[in-house]
């Protein structure tokens, strides 16, 4: 099972929803331009500024809302009416382990931004914060806005932090407000939205089945792509 956000049990993964599917494609090709310019940009090939730009800014933000919002409607679609135990441990065994990968390489690559709460430790967390939520739509719905409104007011809601910049830091609170929005949004029935055939359909849900692989292979691909590039024809 490679879905990034997956179902759940087996009965459940032979119940795919395209608008899912889609989303979650959108989240990894989107995450996989975002990583391809970073790596560019510190290897002097592009010049952007990731924290003061707005759109670059922005962009990443972006991204991992697109990975929550189908996280939280795969769990409510996944676990409907009674949770499945089973499924969640191993979920969680995955996601950890996942997680600790991540961490782990970073640390040994760059010690200084190594990774100790990104989107897959962000999403292993989700998972069991979600579910006392789960077939509470209203309830979900109404504790988003308890996570989201204080922030348009300057409150920060306190995560762990540690004293070094993460390369990538994705707090539990207030993302969870993301997650929770997806349970209730299969409420209204968002995940049965019909996508209109197109030419690259089937390419977009293979990349959403196999999203957790891509997740994780796609960085050490680009980076190891630009490095080469760098070695051949360093950026002037």
């Amino acid at each position: 099972m490679n879905n990034l956000n997956a179902h759940g049990s087996s009965a459940q993964e032979r119940i795919r929803y395209e608008a899912i599917d889609m989303i979650r494609a959108l989240a990894i090709i989107l995450m996989i331009i975002f990583h391809g310019s970073f790596d560019l940009t510190l290897y002097g090939y592009l010049s952007i500024d990731f924290s003061r730009d707005p759109f670059w800014w922005a962009f990443p933000r972006v991204i991992v809302f697109l990975f929550l919002l189908p996280m939280g409607q795969s769990m409510q679609i996944a676990h409907a009416h009674k949770i499945k135990w089973s499924d969640i441990k191993k979920r969680m065994i995955k996601l950890v382990t996942c997680a600790l990968i991540i961490s782990v390489s970073t640390y040994v690559s760059f010690p200084d931004k190594w990774i100790y709460f990104g989107t897959l430790h962000c999403i292993a967390v989700c998972s069991l914060l979600i579910l006392p939520f789960l077939d509470h739509p209203y309830t979900s719905l109404a504790f988003a806005l308890f996570i989201t409104i204080p922030l348009f007011f300057g409150f920060r809601w306190p995560w762990f932090q540690m004293e070094h910049s993460s390369m990538d830091y994705i707090p539990a609170l207030p993302w969870l407000a993301v997650v929770l929005l997806g349970v209730f949004s299969v409420k209204v029935g968002s995940h049965k939205f019909r996508i209109p055939n197109f030419r690259t359909k089937k390419l977009f849900l293979a990349v959403s089945k196999h999203s957790l692989i891509i997740y994780l292979l796609h960085q050490p691909i680009l980076f190891g792509l630009v490095w080469c590039l760098h070695s051949i024809r360093p950026a002037h």
